[in-house]
């Protein structure tokens, strides 16, 4: 059993976790195969179109250095606590974790922001989310800052190399470097559970690289120095596993942040399983009808008066698309209706008894977290 924490300067989000194993290492694309003894040079299918040089590390944590920030909280003029965050505005918009400004966030938002170079300007907590621990944080520069640039993590694989900046044990603009681990990883797979009343299907990335405490809410980088990921917390106790919530999410709920001042989670009323063959051997093994199919999102129980319970669904049916797109995962259903709230949605249901799928239109709801 290993424990996780958030890595502010003190540590916090203590959970125990079972064992994580360790991920296979892809390995890097070379130009040539060639066996010296027996074959000759064969050219790989998917050749690498450039060398890394022996400063590609350095390179990109130049890229996105300047935009790296330490993050105080401070109690009666004394530093209380402190983590990291960038840059993603030049007009002073900083991103970083919930936990590490929830303090401040209680107390007004104020923070102390230190910049690359030193230079220090008081921050304001702008808003933040706690379900996926992100938080927006702004200042009011004289001159625009520098920013970092923004990349994508949904084809990140294991085994590509990623940097971690940050301000571990408050050592500002520490540089660590490793690979990714894993990706997809799910809360209950880390031990995390959603406390708060909203369904959290973020998938976080595993990586090597070292994150200790300060290094949370800092960037984790690709090679080309773009942030694909927001460093959020580590197994405490053990080197070698930690985690960052993937970009593409971070980017996501920025968005509802600026829009909505939270972040909008779809709620229908439902309960369900994802199904899969064995699953829907299971079930129907078990007298559900002898109908369940293989994919789709078999429903256990229904809330009263939910909106899905007014559209009409039912204990036994399965959830197969919505508006015509197809779903078979939480995380499929979750991405479908996160810009639907407050909107009528079409899905499409297996029914037992009925020969071809059906449709009911749902108004979808609201979670508050």
């Amino acid at each position: 059993m290993v424990r996780l924490f958030g890595c502010t300067l003190r540590a916090q989000l203590v959970r125990r976790v079972p064992a994580l194993c360790a991920c296979t290492v892809s390995a890097l694309g070379v130009c040539h195969a060639h066996d010296q003894l027996t074959a000759p040079p064969v050219r790989c299918e998917k050749a690498q179109s450039s060398v890394l040089s022996a400063s590609f590390i350095a390179d990109a944590a130049a890229r996105a250095s300047p935009a790296l920030v330490n993050i105080a909280i401070m109690h009666y003029g004394q530093q209380h606590s402190s983590g990291s965050g960038f840059i993603v505005d030049p007009a002073g918009l900083i991103l970083t974790n919930t936990h590490v400004v929830r303090e401040a966030a209680a107390q007004g938002g104020a923070v102390r922001v230190t910049l690359s170079d030193g230079a220090t300007l008081r921050g304001v907590v702008e808003t933040s989310d706690a379900v996926s621990d992100i938080a927006i944080v702004r200042v009011q520069p004289s001159a625009p800052l520098p920013s970092v640039t923004l990349g994508k993590s949904e084809n990140l694989r294991p085994g590509e190399f990623v940097i971690a900046l940050g301000a571990p044990l408050g050592l500002s603009n520490s540089v660590s470097f490793g690979i990714v681990s894993a990706v997809e990883r799910s809360r209950t797979e880390i031990g995390l559970r959603d406390s708060l009343g909203a369904r959290n299907t973020t998938a976080y990335i595993q990586t090597d690289a070292a994150i200790n405490s300060g290094n949370s809410g800092g960037p984790l980088l690709n090679i080309e120095g773009e942030v694909i990921g927001v460093n959020t917390m580590k197994a405490l106790g053990m080197d070698g596993i930690a985690f960052a919530v993937p970009i593409d999410e971070v980017k996501r709920v920025v968005d509802q942040l600026q829009r909505h001042g939270r972040v909008l989670r779809p709620y229908l009323g439902l309960k369900f399983v994802e199904l899969n063959s064995s699953i829907a051997a299971e079930l129907n093994s078990r007298g559900q009808g002898g109908a369940v199919p293989s994919l789709g999102l078999y429903v256990m129980h229904v809330t009263a008066g939910s909106p899905a319970y007014r559209a009409g669904i039912r204990v036994g049916d399965t959830i197969q698309g919505i508006d015509g797109a197809a779903v078979s995962s939480t995380k499929d259903l979750i991405e479908r209706l996160s810009d639907q709230v407050g909107k009528r949605v079409a899905l499409t249901l297996h029914r037992e008894g009925s020969k071809r799928p059906e449709s009911l239109s749902v108004m979808v709801d609201s979670m508050h977290s």
